[in-house]
């Protein structure tokens, strides 16, 4: 869904003369007829990238032997990845951490490790977290959009937004009774937070359990602000 360019007005008249401060100095010319002018152009774009989140963690009063079922529960769910077609993986943070009887004695050790996974195919990630949550637990879902796609939007709302911004400053001088302006300065900036569908699983599922990925839509946002000056009416 695109929206219409917002459009934000605000006009200032400016005189200023510099008064020589030394001998031989020359005065600065004043400045009249400068308006701030403003144009916002948005576009609600599908989220093409999905990223998960999936993780091994056991509980051992055997420090070494946690981390060897954590290493080989990631290893296999890393030789599954790589066995499905178009997903990228990346091991991330590998933790160990005491736990303590009341009496604060160590009598045991928890092993954590996580692998992130992505791709812009939803149905092969679903398949792929299915199989997978036979040994290894979701921590997340998302999803976002990629640079290039955020780039080819923002060059067209970039385009859109300037031609707002000139018709507006058109309009500005053809009302005010002047033959034109020049632009004195322009800002052209971005912004769009990345939407996301989050969901966790608690414990094991079965292999059967795929779950259901909905990419989602995010609103990428170009503003173009800047300083135009009238011609002097003739």
């Amino acid at each position: 869904m695109r929206h219409a360019p917002r459009i934000t007005i605000v006009l200032t008249a400016v005189a200023a003369v510099a008064a020589a401060v030394s001998a031989g100095a020359q005065p600065v010319p004043p400045v009249y007829d400068r308006i701030d002018l403003g144009a916002t152009a948005e576009r609600e774009v599908e989220n093409d990238l999905l990223i998960a989140v999936v993780y091994a963690e056991v509980e051992n009063s055997d420090q070494a032997r946690a981390a060897d079922e954590v290493n080989a529960a990631i290893r296999w769910a890393s030789d599954q990845t790589r066995t499905a077609s178009g997903i990228a993986m990346q091991t991330q943070q590998y933790t160990t951490r005491p736990v303590y009887a009341n009496d604060r004695r160590i009598v045991g050790w928890v092993a954590r490790q996580s692998l992130r996974l992505e791709s812009a195919d939803a149905e092969a990630l679903s398949t792929l977290l299915g199989e997978l949550q036979s040994r290894v637990a979701i921590e997340s879902l998302r999803s976002s959009l990629s640079s290039a796609a955020r780039v080819s939007t923002e060059e067209t709302l970039i385009a859109e937004a300037l031609a707002a911004y000139r018709r507006r400053a058109e309009l500005v001088a053809t009302e005010l009774g002047r033959d034109g302006y020049r632009i004195v300065h322009l800002n052209v900036g971005s912004s769009g937070p990345i939407a996301f569908r989050e969901a966790r699983a608690q414990g094991l599922m079965s292999a059967a359990d795929s779950p259901a990925i909905e990419a989602g839509v995010q609103t990428v946002t170009v503003s173009v602000n800047g300083t135009i000056e009238l011609e002097p009416a003739r």
